[in-house]
């Protein structure tokens, strides 16, 4: 019978679900189309940091991974990593990357501080954690923050000098700067979530202490590093 294990990204937009079988050690990953650079499908391949890591890892501990599309199953579900610890139904993995998000302006932009930003309008993704913080820094700097669907629409505005720069997931940004974006980052970066796997409480134990016995592995071999630095 096949047990589902969860990928918890730690946002609302993040969260995948596996299904393993414990025979054959192999697990058909759902993951969350779309969501470069963490995850999407490029001609029915998987890529991103995830799939990269969990690649390593399923290598350092021998079980193989299938990818398939959330698109292509009715199971799929988004919710917080918050509430699943709240509900206690859930078992953690050890985290396997520190998200955060950071403030990015033109890279022709003379802004360098938020002491700068004062009464300026900044953008921010709805419903994220970028959201989060520009509203709760408003007050004191007196910004205007503006809400956007997408980093298309808000990268747009941006470059067309509608807003002074914007708060966005670190990763995200810094690989659409190493992607071609003229945009430059703050040095300081506000951590948000620390990712990880939820299984079923006391079930897929095995799965588990393999998970994190693979990503101790890769972590003193170099392969996290080289792995995380691919995407910066």
């Amino acid at each position: 019978m096949k047990k589902i294990i969860s990928l918890s990204l730690l946002i609302i937009i993040s969260l995948a679900l596996f299904t393993g079988c414990k025979d054959t050690k192999t697990y058909n990953v759902l993951i969350k189309d779309n969501n470069s650079p963490y995850s999407n499908f490029e001609d029915n391949k998987a890529k991103g940091l995830e799939v990269d890591l969990l690649d390593a890892i399923s290598k350092e501990e021998n079980f193989t991974i299938n990818y398939v599309k959330d698109s292509e199953k009715d199971d799929y579900i988004s919710a917080s990593s918050e509430l699943i610890n709240e509900n206690g139904n859930y078992d953690s993995t050890d985290s396997y990357y520190q998200k955060g998000i950071i403030f990015t302006t033109r890279d022709d932009s003379n802004i360098n501080s938020y002491e700068q930003l004062l009464h300026q309008k900044i953008g921010v993704i709805k419903d994220s954690y970028g959201e989060d913080f520009g509203n709760q820094i408003a007050p004191q700097y007196n910004l205007t923050v503006k809400e956007y669907s997408t980093e298309k629409e808000m990268y747009g505005d941006c470059k067309n000098n509608k807003i002074v720069g914007f708060f966005d997931d670190t990763l995200t940004v810094k690989s659409a700067i190493k992607n071609g974006e003229k945009f430059k980052t703050f040095e300081n970066e506000e951590k948000t979530d620390s990712l990880s796997l939820m299984v079923n409480k006391g079930e897929e134990k095995e799965f588990v202490k393999a998970f994190n016995s693979g990503l101790k592995q890769i972590m003193s071999n170099g392969e996290y590093e080289k792995i995380v630095n691919k995407y910066k």
